[in-house]
């Protein structure tokens, strides 16, 4: 796998502008913490016939002793009638015997039953438990089928009808990796995309070499170095030049607060411009200042006419010759010729054809081979000229996109007036807004439009930042209690007692007979005596602990400051309104991510809905990214094998004079 065919996967028509992680959460089955349980029956009602058999048991000797001497009796007498005495004993004994068998059947009967019913019951457990466990089983196994085939990555994109995205924070990696996300399925679906990079980052370097490795057309400027070959004022009426160039020298002015300073600056170039023969240049317009203020061609070289020359000198008694005025007539010539010196290298000028943009156009402007101040208007310069050609474009709704990057110092006014035209040409614009200052806070939010949060190291921009994505209510916990207990009881006690039992007896008898007569008489003394002691100790433990704890319901940040502070380079907060309802999710785009397996070709269906409430905090949690999730190697990625391939780098830097 090579850059191509990062190239091929990310040529798409279809819009994205990063990936959404969707975590295929498992699905339990329902019943995974529910397993059969066991219900021992209830055992039998036994314990009238146990207490008949205790009784009948406890009467067994007796009945035994009695039936036993009533045998011996009968023994004795057999042969006079004690025969009956026999019978009696055995029937007796035997009955009282028979009793307690049949008894004791009976216990033996509800005890077998009851078994019987345990055991069937014991087997149906078993069975549910094995359909239980089979049924857990084979619902996991295909969850983890499912989990396991499931896409991870979705497309994510702002709503079509978004006229205006504006992308607050980031690194240079991160505006890289959005470019060549966002740009290759720009330039597949037919559009066109206009780059203007004030940033001195090189963001446009990845997007181009895809671009390029594609097929599509790209051409690349850097200014102020260019600025002699691309013709940027021959287009232009003189009317227009005048207050395109007085706007952007007003942005140029740090603190200014005099208001009559601008239309002063337009009428002084409107009168140099207007009596110019086309084309006009900065060298040109530079030359005029300087006949304004009765100066020589600088260099003896004259690149005005006499009759151009002879009209500007007409006009100076109209202007005036107050120093307010030849004050304002050196900052424009000044300013002017710090643009005109790099003008007069070039051969050749070709005028720009700024609409429809044919593939990728890159105009980036870098301090360079210059000064900073010559950098910071030709940035003004080259943003205000974009802007007249956005009012001269009203053509129907287009493909094309603008970028602006690092346009932060443009001013809210002029910012104001790019996304106005834009949309008024219907040409889709998307800034890139290195901070979330006071500025730039004003626009977030505004008109049509849609909002990515990047990275923003400023703990104040972040928490401005977090309170754009919103609030939402959430239950914390605020407040833990425990209570813990524990008692010990310790007694003896002791006790003795004793009894004494006297019983005398005393009786007489006596008999008459045939022999003659006899007494007699008896006298008997029992004497039992008892004693009893007791001791007894006791020990009682007793540990208790009551847990409990409260939950309050909380309006907090959906995304904390932190979390914005600490995002990954690639990745965003997308937030975005449509139809009253308002969304906000997590994406990355490294654009190597396409590369990876698992990646979807659609949206996620809430996504897709534009529906999503904040209900929850967002999870700002690390996802996976390819290379290890190192930001900087964003095209590289690896094979299903797990191999590593070496796509692209759409964040080498790119210096546009190498086209």
């Amino acid at each position: 796998m090579s850059g191509s065919e990062l190239a091929r996967r990310l040529f798409v028509p279809a819009e994205r502008w990063g990936w959404e992680y969707v975590d295929p959460a498992a699905s339990p089955h329902p019943d995974r913490d529910r397993p059969p349980v066991w219900n021992e029956p209830s055992p039998p009602d036994i314990k009238a016939f146990q207490d008949d058999l205790a009784n009948r048991m406890r009467r067994l000797p007796r009945v035994l002793i009695i039936s036993t001497l009533m045998f011996l009796f009968g023994l004795s007498y057999f042969f006079d009638g004690g025969i009956s005495f026999v019978a009696v004993a055995v029937a007796w004994a035997g009955f009282r015997v028979a009793q307690i068998v049949r008894i004791k059947g009976k216990i033996g009967k509800e005890k077998a039953e009851w078994q019987a019913r345990r055991d069937t019951e014991w087997e149906r457990y078993q069975s549910a438990t094995v359909g239980w466990r089979t049924a857990v089983e084979s619902h996991e196994a295909l969850d983890r089928a499912r989990r396991e085939a499931a896409l991870l990555f979705h497309p994510l994109a702002p709503r079509p009808t978004a006229s205006r995205i504006d992308v607050f924070g980031g690194t240079r990696d991160g505006w890289a990796s959005l470019l060549a996300t966002v740009g290759s399925s720009a330039l597949a679906s037919g559009g066109g995309i206009l780059l203007l990079d004030f940033s001195e980052r090189g963001i446009g370097g990845g997007i181009a070499q895809l671009a390029a490795a594609s097929g599509f057309p790209v051409t690349g400027n850097e200014l102020p170095t260019d600025i002699g070959r691309l013709g940027l004022l021959h287009d232009i009426d003189p009317e227009d030049v005048a207050e395109l160039l007085a706007d952007a020298v007003d942005t140029l002015r740090r603190g200014g607060d005099d208001s009559t300073l601008r239309a002063l600056d337009a009428e002084i170039l409107e009168t140099v411009a207007t009596r110019l023969d086309p084309p006009l240049t900065f060298t040109r317009l530079a030359a005029g200042l300087r006949v304004l203020q009765g100066r020589d061609p600088e260099d003896g070289l004259d690149v005005l006419s006499p009759g151009e020359r002879s009209a500007i000198v007409n006009r100076m008694d109209a202007l005036g010759g107050s120093e307010r005025i030849q004050d304002e007539i050196h900052y424009l010539r000044a300013s002017l010729e710090r643009l005109a010196g790099r003008e007069e290298k070039a051969t050749v000028a070709t005028p720009q054809q700024w609409w429809p943009v044919h593939g990728l156009r890159v105009m980036a402007t870098s301090s360079r081979d210059t000064s900073t101040s010559r950098k910071e208007l030709t940035d003004r310069v080259l943003f205000q000229i974009v802007l007249h050609q956005l009012r001269r474009c009203r053509g129907e709704a287009s493909r094309d996109i603008l970028v602006v990057a690092g346009g932060d110092r443009m001013g809210l006014p002029a910012l104001e007036s790019m996304a106005r035209h834009a949309d008024n040409a219907g040409i889709r614009l998307v800034n890139l807004f290195e901070h979330l200052a006071e500025g730039t806070e004003r626009l977030i939010g505004t008109g049509d439009s849609a909002t990515l949060i990047m990275q923003l190291g400023n703990a104040k921009e972040a928490e401005a930042a977090a309170e754009f994505v919103g609030r939402g209510h959430k239950f914390v916990f605020s407040q833990i209690t425990r209570q813990v207990g524990n008692s010990l009881t310790a007694g003896t006690s002791t006790s003795a007692g004793g009894s004494t039992t006297v019983s005398e007896t005393e009786g007489r008898s006596g008999s008459r007979g045939k022999s003659g007569k006899s007494s007699g008489w008896n006298h008997s003394v029992s004497v039992s005596q008892s004693d009893f002691w007791q001791d007894t100790e006791s020990l009682s433990v007793t540990d208790s602990r009551l847990d409990g704890a409260t939950l309050q319901r909380v309006y907090e940040f959906s995304v904390e400051p932190m979390q914005i502070q600490r995002l990954p380079p690639t990745a965003f907060v997308l937030v975005d309104s449509a139809l009253g309802d308002r969304r906000a999710a997590l994406g990355d785009c490294n654009p190597g991510i396409i590369l990876l397996p698992r990646v979807a070709s659609t949206a996620h269906r809430a996504v897709a809905s534009e529906k999503q409430e904040l209900e929850a905090p967002l999870m700002l949690e690390p996802r996976p990214v390819p290379s290890g999730g190192s930001t900087h190697d964003a095209g590289y990625a690896h094979d299903a094998g797990g191999h590593e391939v070496e796509p692209v780098d759409p964040l080498q830097p790119w210096d546009p004079r190498n086209g």
